[in-house]
């Protein structure tokens, strides 16, 4: 809890299409229970959020993340365990962070066939041949690009998930009902439950 008495809210986009993210947008009017609910700290695509401002909060601190995507490169890795710590329920939130999806395709080609389709195909631009480099030194000090990956990993893969959301992405009405989870008169362990053993997926109410 904050000052204000809210619960925390996060959400995080890593290896996906970003239809997660418009499906919570697609809860219509219910997206300003969000804010009515919890204090949202971290939501990059919504927010100025910095990675910083997350690190420094205390651990368990966040009630609720929804993560969607998969686990491609060492960034999604990395804030996957910082949310993982700062949070107390983490939600593979969609299909890419539950199963790979579409993303999860690409583990049937190597990193250098996906460089190749991506970078010298014969729709793309690109006459010297260039690849990303994860170091390079620039006048200003040396930049780093977060390093890609050879497989793409499920979220449960890199940490402990609480939570599973399937769908692709999940449906409004049960987004819908986890946002509910932030109203002070509706308690978590009345809406959200296993449903079974060791697959934890959730049900919201029967649905």
């Amino acid at each position: 809890m904050n000052q204000n008495g809210k619960p925390k809210f996060a959400m995080y986009w890593a290896a996906s299409c970003g239809g997660c993210e418009i499906a919570v947008l697609n809860t219509g009017e219910k997206i300003l229970d969000v804010d009515a609910n919890f204090d949202v700290v971290f939501w990059p695509v919504a927010m100025d959020a910095k990675y910083k401002d997350v690190e420094a909060m205390p651990d368990k601190s966040i009630l609720l993340t929804l993560f969607n995507g998969g686990i491609r490169n060492s960034e999604n890795e990395e804030i996957a365990h910082l949310l993982r710590r700062k949070s107390q329920i983490l939600v593979a939130f969609g299909s890419c962070a539950n199963e790979g999806c579409i993303p999860g395709l690409a583990n049937l080609s190597s990193p250098t066939e996906i460089f190749d389709a991506a970078y010298n195909s014969l729709s793309t631009e690109n006459p010297s041949g260039l690849r990303p480099q994860y170091e390079f030194d620039m006048p200003e000090g040396r930049i780093h690009i977060p390093v890609f990956y050879p497989v793409l990993r499920t979220l449960d893969q890199v940490v402990d998930v609480d939570y599973y959301m399937p769908g692709c992405p999940p449906e409004s009405h049960q987004i819908a009902a986890v946002i509910d989870l932030g109203d002070p008169g509706v308690t978590r362990q009345s809406r959200i439950t296993s449903s079974g053993v060791g697959d934890r997926c959730i049900r919201i109410n029967g649905l």
